[in-house]
């Protein structure tokens, strides 16, 4: 028997699934949705297949052309799309075809500091170990924390000041912006460190296949509910009008896919900013010394000629300037 053909077909009737079948098939594509579990409801020109697993994609020429799916209790179907969207979650058996393999996310480690001007807003700096994020904190405080990969934990938690100086030198932009800085006093300049689990995919696309929601990127299990529905549904709509250009021949697909991938991007690290100024909302009540939400402070106060503190300023083991 021949395959099923559509314009688009979208793995998981999550909302960055639901919202993304709507949006394209109100454009007056062909979209089929399948989803593993029970279907929520019916979408106005989208065919929905519940109880019907996303199992593999079809690559053809380097392209995906359609994806593998299971029903419930019945062999495996092949349909066949001009696009695949995989809104399938976090833990997606498709994603591995755009992004690859998905790490630990490591740790956070992160302090505030005084430093003149401040910053206009966040800003983000990758280095060896990680990244970088500098962002204002508010009563002219600026945060500057680094997201590093789980195999540099153990320095991290063995001394987390000199960890984030260490890490500071391999980074440019964050060296010279702490030459002029101070570490806060009191709360505020406590070193702390904190699981991260907020994640992005190095890549949110490829030519036949976008990944929207938790299988492109999601924030951290401590943030407000709304910010990750508010970026599963921003990235659906992002994708949405790729797919809608792409589609209909009005646009370019490398074009299209790119400015898709550059905004959410954006859209992600301003949630992450605004869960970095929650944190700081919900510690900035603790008193001195304390390990506000399960976090390690480094308690030891600054001393004057170093942000950081007592200790050498070079590069950690493995990292380079």
């Amino acid at each position: 028997m021949s395959s099923e053909r559509y314009d688009v077909v979208v793995a998981g009737a999550g909302p960055a699934g639901l919202l993304a079948a709507a949006l394209v098939a109100g454009r007056g594509h062909r979209v089929l949705l399948l989803e593993r579990g029970p279907c929520p409801g019916a979408l106005p020109g989208v065919v929905v297949r519940e109880r019907s697993a996303a199992v593999n994609v079809v690559i053809e020429n380097e392209r995906v052309a359609g994806l593998r799916h299971r029903p419930e209790g019945e062999p495996a179907r092949t349909v066949r799309a001009r696009y695949v969207v995989d809104a399938s979650g976090g833990d997606s058996p498709l994603r591995r075809h755009v992004a690859g393999a998905r790490g630990s996310s490591g740790l956070a480690v992160y302090a505030c500091f005084t430093a003149g001007g401040g910053v206009a807003g966040p800003r983000r700096f990758p280095f060896d170990g990680g990244w970088f994020w500098i962002a204002p904190a508010g009563d002219g405080l600026t945060r500057v924390g680094a997201v590093v990969r789980p195999d540099l934990a153990g320095l991290v938690r063995a001394d987390p000041g000199r960890a984030l100086s260490g890490f500071a030198e391999a980074c440019p932009p964050v060296r010279h912006f702490l030459a002029g800085a101070t570490r806060a006093r009191g709360g505020p300049g406590l070193i702390r460190v904190r699981p991260h689990w907020s994640y992005a995919d190095d890549r949110l696309w490829r030519p036949g296949m976008v990944l929207v929601g938790d299988a492109a990127c999601a924030v951290g299990p401590q943030s407000p509910p709304s910010r990750g529905m508010h970026l599963a549904c921003r990235g659906a709509g992002l994708a949405a009008g790729a797919l809608d250009g792409f589609l209909r021949g009005a646009a370019d697909e490398a074009a299209a896919f790119a400015e898709f991938e550059r905004r959410y991007r954006t859209a992600y690290d301003e949630i992450l900013h605004d869960e970095v100024l929650h944190d700081d909302a919900l510690n900035h009540g603790a008193p001195d010394g304390a390990a506000p939400h399960g976090e390690v402070p480094h308690c030891e106060e600054p001393h004057e000629g170093s942000p950081f503190g007592d200790g050498p300023r070079s590069p950690l083991p493995g990292l380079s300037r």
